[in-house]
Parts: structure tokens; sequence; C-alpha cells
């Protein structure tokens, strides 16, 4: 549930109550859900918002506060619903591979794997983890799901065809609530807490081994990543692992230059929340607010690396944190997450999809 920090300072107040859209708890199969066009109540307060009036100002916001979605994307346009999981956890790490989204434990340490097919909308549970983990990081190589973090360092591997795990070398430095990428044959593990946390560590397939590369310039706990144009993006996150204000500030890492560089910040302060790439463009939506007061976002943003800009986009149909997301096609698929902040209940196993 924590998050981590970013190169800039941490901006704007907590996130205002709850939205207007749909209710919290398990949700039905394939229903569309409310909540899309942004008109429901109080939106997250980020910095430079407030103040009176009904206009939006640049980023898209009233000034009273609520959000308006951007009317100049034309996808995604609406939230749906799809088949819920069997189990319902937050803190959970996914990762999708051959159009399948495997989603892997859960808060107290759950064991519990399952495969979602966005085609059917359907599930299958498959073998459980080697350990029960939280807050554990999950990504898709070469074929297979490989699995870490959750506070510590040893690396699995999965193999969908054998519904087997195998032990692979272990992390340089244990990690939680860290964000795992893949880009150009290898893995990246990015921020969460641990030592030498601010270390980038990738993992090298043929060599079965961790190495560290570039560090961080800030600690980035419950951070999300991505990978765009060839880089890697570390967004907004938290310094503290327990209680601490998350940072709208990106970092952008260059495999060539095995560098970091300043990216643009997002509009909301984020920790614990999901994130995809959808149509060339970085999709955030959701997180935690671990500042006074403490809060949970249902805010979603959309980055614009042509135009360098952030821009909200239709509201979350409930606030959630310690989700996972993945970008499939045209749509952002988000799966579980709980809906209050600095606790994991109430929980969901529903999978809120954005897209046409």
């Amino acid at each position: 549930m924590a998050g981590t920090g970013g190169a800039s300072g941490a901006a704007g107040g907590g996130q205002g109550g709850a939205s207007g859209a749909a209710g919290g708890g398990q949700g039905g199969v394939g229903g569309t859900s409310a909540g899309m066009g942004g008109a429901s109540g109080a939106a997250g307060s980020g910095a430079g918002q407030g103040g009176s009036g009904g206009a939006p100002n640049d980023a898209g916001t009233m000034m009273d506060g609520s959000v308006e979605p951007d009317a100049a994307i034309e996808l995604p346009t609406t939230w749906t619903t799809g088949m819920a999981m069997s189990t319902i956890r937050t803190e959970i790490a996914v990762a999708e591979l051959d159009g399948l989204v495997y989603v892997a434990g859960g808060y107290g340490g759950m064991t519990a794997f399952e495969v979602y097919d966005p085609e059917n909308d359907s599930w299958d549970s498959l073998v459980e983890l080697p350990v029960g983990l939280e807050h554990p990081s999950l990504g898709a190589l070469a074929g297979l799901i490989y699995l870490t973090g959750g506070g510590g360092s040893a690396t699995y591997a999965y193999d969908p065809g054998t519904n087997e795990w195998s032990e692979r070398g272990a992390l340089m430095y244990p990690r939680h609530a860290a964000a795992m990428v893949a880009l150009d044959g290898a893995l990246y593990l990015v921020g969460g807490t641990g030592p030498s946390d601010r270390v980038l560590q990738r993992y090298d397939v043929a060599g079965d081994a961790w190495e560290p590369l570039a560090e961080l310039s800030v600690t980035r706990d419950h951070v999300a990543a991505v990978v765009l144009d060839g880089k890697i993006y570390a967004l907004a996150g938290r310094l503290m692992s327990s209680v601490g204000a998350p940072y709208t500030s990106v970092e952008i890492y260059d495999p060539g230059s095995n560098a970091w560089s300043p990216g643009v910040d997002m509009q909301d302060t984020r920790s614990g929340f999901a994130a995809a790439v959808v149509g060339g463009q970085i999709y955030v939506a959701g997180g935690e607010v671990l500042e006074l007061p403490f809060s949970v976002r249902d805010t979603v943003e959309r980055f614009d690396p042509v135009a360098g800009q952030w821009h909200y986009e239709a509201m979350l149909p409930i606030q959630l944190h310690g989700t996972g997301a993945v970008g499939l096609g045209n749509r952002m698929l988000i799966f579980g997450g709980a809906s209050s902040p600095a606790a994991i209940e109430p929980r969901t196993g529903i999978v809120y999809i954005y897209g046409p």
C-alpha cells in the first residue's frame, strides 16, 4: 500500500471523498459500470487544484475540484466489468503473456495464482505460488512468467505449458512493492523498498542472474512502471513503506546510456496504483494517499508522449489501490485492489476494463 518518491517534490493535497459511481465489493459478470464521463463527486485534489467557479482549468480539472474527462481522445471511452476473480485480493501482481493475464499473490501472503482470458471473459486457477506473497512483482518474458519480490529475493519462473514453477537466480537486493517490466530480452525490477532500494536490477535469462544498474533519484515504494518507446517509466510511488505522501514525479530510464532522467509530473499524487500503455500512451488509475486525511483515488490520467502532457480521463467506477493492470489492444484491464486507505478491506476481485 505504500508508494514511492519522484524526481520532484510530493504534490498536492489528499484525495476527496468517494465517487458517485459503482459501489465496492464483488461485482457480477460482464455488467457495465457506472461512473463514466467524470461526473462523479469529489475528485482527488492535486497541486494547484481548487478555487471556485465551474470552468475547467488547463489540467482538465473543474475549478470546483471535479474532473472533466478529456474529450480529445477517442479510445478508450467506457468502463465495463469482466468476470470477477475467484479469489478477492489486493496488493497483487499481474503480467500479460500471449494475450492472457496472470494474477499472483495478495495481502496476507496469498499463494493464489490465476489466469484470465479476456477473449472469453473466463478465469482458470493454476498451480499455487511456490511461496505465499503480498506486494510481489510479476513479469513475462520468452514464454515464461517470472515472480519475485514481496519482501524477499527468491525468483521463480512459471511455464504455462507444464503448469509448473522452477526456482531461478535470486535478486541481488530483496524487494517489496516493486514493479517488473520486460525490455529487449531482459527483465527489469524498478523501485520498491529494501536494501539499496534505488538500484535498478536487471535479470539476464541466459545467465540466470540479476545485475545492478543506475539508481533512481529517490526511493519509489509502491511504484508503477511501464515500457514506452524503448524506455522504462518509473511512475510516482512514495518514500516510506508505511505512511508518507506519494509523488507526482516520473523518471525515465534509457538502457542505452544506463541513466535515469526526469519525466513529466502527473497531476495527482499516487502510490499503489494501476498503470498500463494503451495506443502508445500511458494510463494511470487510482492509488493510495497516506497523507492526512488518508484517502484512495478514483482519478485516471493519460500521458501523451508527443505533447508531453498528462490529461484527465473518465474516473474509475470506485476508488482503488493495491491493483494491477495491463494494456491489451485498445483497452486497459485493472484487477483486484481495495477501496479504503491504509487497509485491505473492502477488497475486490472485479476486473475493470477501460475501452470501447
